[in-house]
């Protein structure tokens, strides 16, 4: 380790040695070579230099420098102006204290050799108007020069001109303006040279910009293609955008290309692309490379960088020109940060010896370095390349990047590449592993079938009925195994083409008829039906009869299984020379996306199908390699939710001889287990016992004939569903007789989670406990188990003793809640105000000596009614109308002498109105209407309480005409408590809602009065006692118009 960072901090320090000398050692003279002449107080002496042998120069230096003086070259020789000053060029004459718009004139006397014949200018985008002169003739221009913008026209407009000066020593004079940069000036320096070298010069820049922007665009677009196709890849996003900056820079900035090829578009268009390809090149530069490295490039400085350029880049799509281009400047030390940041991120990386790094390092400090270069060049203090570096730094550059990304990305297709293969190495050895362990499997599991059916048969002695039931079942859920092992042999068998026919002319429709009776057996108690369609004539197909056979229970199983309800039908039909079957159901169809899928081994319409239905996804994968290995094809046609029809050929056999089907091992294997299944599923659903019951839920009959047999010991009856659907009536019709449901989560249509969802939509936790039972133990299906409302979970497969355990846990839960609410509406039912016993003796003290008789009467309903209100052993979960319509008139008769006129009272109760209530249902009802309806008149009211038949329900009414509810029905039961009048409306609503699924049902109105209406199911036998004809009465006025039976 420290050997491989020595060598790393090594390389990093030779990189850093070799760009430092080739800069350094030029700049401080130390190199060979002859040092570029610079102009001196207006003057650049060239006498010495030869253009043709030394090369071009630049033409930088002392200018002499005229502010708004509008100078031509006429003055050139004795009467040559004085200049204002002298100017740096390159440079910005507000340096001189000068306003950033105006117009100024740059004048340079060149002194060369006699023989210097025909001369180029090489003149970049210098300043946005100029025009340049010669001894006073003009010989290049671009724009209008003015010193306002409405009258100023820029023009970037790098060019090469070629002229031959008037004699040895000629002066150059430039007019430039500015009206839009706030620092005006020339920018940059213009290059003397011969005239062949200036045009060779122009070409070849012109061939280079071409080159690299044709390469920076391409890649560009290419990254962001393979970002398209590979959106985790950002990195590729970032350089492609980085790529087409690059380019469009070239085009804006360098040779000013666009403005050639688009003459038209306005100067303020390329000033904000130039600006635009600026900071946005930066920004994405600092998002690429935090993709690069992240852990080196942490977003505390790049998330910083990364928002200051966007807000850069918004000033220029938002601001004026005139605006945004005053913070250039600014954002340069931004720039020069990031380099700095490039810089140490990438030294960190190779010293941690990250991938690349080394190669990236390079890469930016050749970068940095060439723009060192040409800075130091642009100045004149290096020529040791007469040429701008920068360019070819940043294709540098981008190429490096382009291979770090290449490389990458081999490594990425490099280890897909060996983990594919390491996948069919384990796909192989998965393969053997299954064909061993099956054949390994197969001796025992037979060993295990047959000696069950041996027992089952009676070879050892004679069996009651459970024996032989719970044997069957071992011999069912053998079979199922062997069917299973038997496809996986076929599986591995199929992919080593280790399958040999027995080809033979097959009868169709013989074959496959003879078979319906295990097909129907298939369906057991699903609401399907089973229909095969045979035209009059169908000729014999060339098959194999077992693997036909194998193929028809596989298809026909398949259309079974995922058909909750509807229709199965199998039809054939020849088509040439070849036979079609078909099998089309009315299941839940297959997704467009899927049908290829499904026929690949394990695989299934879905995970959620596969959970919702089961099975190992093996039967469509053997079946379409069967039907394919006798020469045909198989197909699928499907709408989701509508159905779908499997298909496959099968070549006719010469000569159409039909062949007699003969009974084959395999389908009497399968046939057998059908039946048992099927026996299973038409027997009994419960095997009855006293008290509560446990429902079992679960679509497999055979995990539900395990659970009868496991609970067979306890005190419950055990009911059967074998769907969702059917649970949930069962549990609506059970009267609250189910304590307890078993609930298996793969179910089809209604799942386990869904019908759990459903129960606890009527019923709370303690009400009807729920314990899920399921094969799959992970964390995420425990907790939407539980939040789907689930008591408790239990894994499959599990111990009898543990499912016991926890059935008992439940229902003793459930008995202890039960008992709880019991105890209390049997002292809420105990609860009577000391008001109304005051106010009830006092009534009666009133009539005992004018009212001897009335007295008495009112002793006894006072009697009758304590004795009703104090029954705390009173916790009968139902109890008979006639009780509650006795308590109900005790009170009234007390109320109705206390009030006497103001209170009235109406009776309607009809005598085949049998029905079972929760206790103290009915008297506080009325007792709500009388204190807070009627009682809140001066005049007093009328209250009705009516008990009808309704079809199988009777219907029970309490109405008045007293001041009514103001609030709505929803608001009334979930905000009205348990008040004065003892149980509130609250407490009944809830108890009817858990006994019958349907509560208090209330119509009011603000002065209308209010009626309560309650519908629960007639009794059984009604008529006979609960409501006896005396009972049924209307009546007002005094106590012997009620109707009370002495």
């Amino acid at each position: 380790m420290l050997q491989s960072r020595r060598t790393r901090l090594i390389a990093l320090l030779a990189i850093l040695l070799m760009l430092g000398s080739t800069l350094a050692l030029p700049a401080l003279g130390l190199l060979p070579g002859k040092t570029e002449p610079r102009a001196e107080n207006g003057v650049l002496d060239l006498r010495d230099w030869s253009l043709a042998r030394d090369g071009a120069v630049r033409l930088s230096g002392e200018w002499s420098f005229d502010w708004e003086r509008h100078l031509n070259g006429n003055t050139f020789g004795a009467d040559r102006a004085s200049p204002d000053t002298l100017a740096e060029v390159p440079g910005e004459w507000t340096s001189l204290g000068l306003p950033g718009r105006g117009e100024a004139t740059y004048r340079l006397k060149v002194l060369a050799r006699e023989d210097i014949g025909s001369l180029g200018l090489q003149i970049p985008a210098i300043t946005p108007a100029y025009k340049i002169y010669e001894n006073g003739r003009l010989i290049a221009e671009a724009g209008a020069l003015s010193t306002d913008e409405g009258g100023a026209h820029a023009a970037y407009k790098p060019q090469t001109v070629v002229f031959t000066p008037s004699s040895a020593a000629f002066e150059l004079t430039i007019r430039a303006s500015n009206a839009i940069y706030p620092h005006g000036g020339i920018w940059y320096s213009l290059t003397l040279g011969t005239e062949q070298d200036m045009l060779e010069r122009s070409k070849n820049g012109s061939f280079v910009d071409m080159a690299v922007f044709g390469g920076c665009a391409l890649l560009g677009l290419y990254q962001i293609s393979v970002y398209v196709l590979r959106r985790s890849e950002r990195s590729t996003l970032y350089f492609g955008i980085c790529c087409l900056l690059g380019a469009l820079r070239l085009w804006v900035v360098g040779g000013m290309y666009l403005a050639e090829l688009f003459p038209e578009a306005s100067i303020e268009l390329l000033i904000r692309l130039e600006y635009l390809t600026y900071y946005g090149g930066v920004t994405m530069a600092v998002l690429f490379v935090k993709e690069l490295y992240p852990k080196e490039f942490g977003g505390k400085l790049v998330k910083p960088i990364a928002a200051i350029g966007g807000v850069f880049i918004a000033s220029v799509l938002l601001l004026p020109a005139e605006t945004f281009t005053r913070f250039i400047d600014s954002f340069k030390w931004v720039s020069l940060f990031a380099f700095a940041y490039f810089l140490y991120g990438f030294t960190l990386a190779l010293w941690r010896g990250r991938s690349g790094a080394l190669l990236q390092l390079t890469g930016w400090l050749v970068f940095v370095a060439a723009a060192v270069h040409d800075i130091l060049y642009s100045d004149g203090w290096i020529i040791l390349i007469d040429l701008q570096l920068v360019p070819y730094g940043f294709v540098l550059l981008v190429f490096i990047e382009a291979l770090e990304l290449a490389r990458r990305f081999t490594n990425a297709y490099r280890t897909i590449g060996t983990l594919s293969d390491e996948l069919i190495a384990m796909n192989r050895l998965k393969d053997e592993f299954l064909a061993n362990t099956s054949h390994e499997l197969k001796t025992p599991l037979h060993g295990i079938l047959n000696l069950s059916q041996a027992l089952a048969d009676g070879k050892s002695g004679p069996l009651n009925d459970l024996q032989r039931e719970q044997l069957e079942t071992v011999v069912s859920v053998a079979r199922r195994m062997s069917n299973l092992i038997n496809d996986i042999l076929d599986l591995s068998l199929l992919k080593n083409n280790g399958i040999r026919l027995s080809l033979a002319s097959v009868d169709v429709r013989a074959v496959l008829s003879a078979q319906e009776e295990v097909f129907r057996h298939y369906i057991g108690r699903k609401p399907v039906t089973l229909r095969m369609e045979w035209p009059e004539s169908l000729p014999n197909a060339l098959a194999d009869e077992s693997r036909l056979l194998q193929i028809a229970y596989n298809l026909i199983g398949n259309a079974i299984k995922f058909t909750p309800r509807g229709e199965v039908v199998v039809s054939a039909k020849s088509e040439g020379a070849m036979l079609r079957i078909a099998v089309a159901d009315t299941g839940i169809g297959v997704p467009e996306n899927k049908r290829e899928a499904i026929f690949q081994s394990f695989e299934q319409e879905g995970t959620s199908v596969a959970k919702e239905y089961g099975g190992a996804g093996l039967g469509l994968g053997i079946t379409k390699r069967l039907v394919e290995l006798h020469g045909g094809r198989i197909a699928v046609e499907s709408k989701e939710d509508q159905g779908s029809v499997f298909s496959f050929t099968l070549p006719i056999a010469e000569g159409g001889g039909s062949a007699a089907p003969r009974e084959l091992a395999p389908a009497s294997a399968q046939l057998r287990t059908a039946r048992l299944e099927a026996a299973a599923s038409l027997e009994p659903k419960s095997a009855h016992k006293p008290g509560q019951a446990i429902l079992a839920v679960d679509d497999d009959v055979v995990n539900l004939r395990v659970l009868r047999t496991v609970l067979a010991d306890e005190p419950y009856e055990v009911l059967t569903a074998t769907s969702g659907q059917e649970a949930l009536e069962l549990i609506k019709s059970s009267e609250g007789r189910i304590g307890l449901v078993i609930l298996d989560v793969m179910m089809p249509g209604l799942s386990g989670y869904e019908t759990c969802r459903r129960i606890r939509e009527n019923y709370a936790l303690s009400e009807l406990p729920i314990l899920l039972t399921t094969v799959r133990s992970e964390p995420e299906d425990l907790v939407y188990g539980l939040e789907g409302g689930a008591n408790d979970f239990l894994t499959k497969p599990f111990h009898p003793h543990e499912l016991r355990a926890r059935a008992r846990t439940l229902m003793e839960m459930k008995r202890s809640a039960e008992d709880a609410i019991r105890s209390e509406m049997a002292f809420l039912q105990a609860q009577i105000k000391p008001h109304f016993l005051y106010n009830a003796l006092n009534t009666i003290l009133s009539l005992s000596l004018d009212e001897p008789q009335t007295s008495h009467d009112l002793l006894l309903h006072l009697s009758r009614y304590l004795r009703g209100s104090f029954d705390f052993k009173n916790k009968t979960r139902l109890v008979p109308l006639r009780k509650e319509l006795e308590l109900t008139r005790a009170y009234l008769q007390i109320e109705q002498a206390r009030f006497g006129d103001r209170l009235r009272i109406v009776y309607e109760v009809d005598e085949e109105a049998d029905c079972l209530l929760p206790p103290t249902t009915l008297q506080p009802l009325v007792e709500n209407a009388v204190r807070h309806g009627i009682m809140k008149r001066e005049e007093g009211g009328t209250i009705r309480v009516s008990v009808i038949a309704e079809g199988d329900d009777a219907v029970l009414a309490v109405a008045d005409d007293g001041i009514g509810m103001p609030l709505e029905p929803h608001a009334i039961l979930s905000r009205e408590a348990e008040g004065e009048g003892g149980v509130g409306l609250r407490n009944i609503h809830q108890r009817l809602l858990r006994q019958y699924g349907r509560g208090l049902d209330i119509e009011s109105a603000a002065g209308n009065g209010t009626k309560v209406t309650i519908r629960v199911p007639l009794a059984a036998g009604r008529g006979a006692s609960a409501v006896q004809p005396n009972d049924i009465h209307t009546g007002r006025g005094n106590a012997d118009d009620s109707g009370n039976s002495r």
